[in-house]
């Protein structure tokens, strides 16, 4: 009997969410084609900025990548990819994450889904596996878009770099999800939940930022998730770094173990 019910939770998370994917799915395309589009306009100012030792000043945030801003790949990745990519998308992918079963138990629905011939950990699982065609259908509906404009102004581009770039992502927003969700199953409130995700990730991107700039805490930038996935590297080089990708799986692996364990003996009153 429970063979039937199986996956029926994940798939019903995709339908649930088919919208929302929709929607950020052809918000970022939109807004990855803006930022790529205003390139040609705004080359001429960056070289001439660059001659002027102008970039100088950040190259402490963002590191190598900073001198590299005149160029399409060096302007990709610090006006798309280390801002709305890394941050934006992933507070969104979080936040999203942060409620999928805190707003069961405060909508008291949670006693719904159990009264299922389910287990509590296979609901949890299943509510993260519902979420992965999501981020998958933004990652890599946001990578045609980005290919379509650059053919369009006719500027250069590594195609395959890109696809690598999307490819590393995967890992990175995973491992959003499990933490998402792990945020999920011990708080009870939806927007207390995703709260308190947005919190950690922009924790995590300010440790990795101090890591940069302070070398007395270049050791602490290993806490933070944002540590382990490079966007620079791999649209620039085609470096894809396996062990960080590892190191983030590990994390999503981590996550859901306890997030399963946890919800598994949580005490829920319905």
């Amino acid at each position: 009997m429970q063979d039937i019910f199986r996956f029926r939770i994940a798939i019903q998370t995709i339908l649930d969410y088919k919208k929302t994917t929709i929607t950020l799915t052809l918000l970022f395309m939109l807004i990855s084609v803006m930022y790529a589009g205003m390139f040609p306009a705004f080359k001429e100012p960056l070289e001439e900025m660059g001659e002027t030792g102008l970039f100088d000043s950040f190259s402490n945030f963002f590191g190598p990548a900073t001198f590299d801003m005149a160029t399409y790949v060096g302007f990709l990745n610090l006006e798309l990819y280390q801002i709305f990519w890394m941050i934006i998308l992933g507070i969104v992918i979080g936040f999203i994450a942060a409620s999928i079963v805190s707003k069961e138990i405060e909508g008291k629905t949670i006693d719904l889904l159990m009264s299922n011939p389910v287990s509590r950990k296979q609901i949890v699982f299943e509510k993260f596996i519902g979420l992965i065609p999501m981020t998958l259908i933004i990652n890599f509906g946001t990578m045609l878009a980005v290919i379509g404009i650059t053919i369009v102004i006719g500027e250069e581009l590594d195609f395959g770099n890109l696809f690598l770039t999307h490819v590393a992502s995967v890992p990175y927003f995973l491992a959003i999800l499990g933490i998402a969700i792990l945020i999920s199953v011990i708080i009870n409130e939806k927007m207390k939940a995703s709260i308190t995700f947005i919190a950690l990730l922009m924790g995590m991107y300010v440790i990795e930022t101090m890591s940069k700039t302070v070398p007395d805490y270049e050791s602490i930038g290993v806490v933070s998730i944002t540590h382990y996935f490079v966007p620079y590297d791999t649209l620039k080089f085609g470096d894809f770094n396996i062990g960080s990708a590892l190191i983030l799986i590990c994390v999503t692996t981590v996550c859901m173990v306890i997030s399963l364990i946890y919800f598994e003996h949580k005490d829920i009153t319905v």
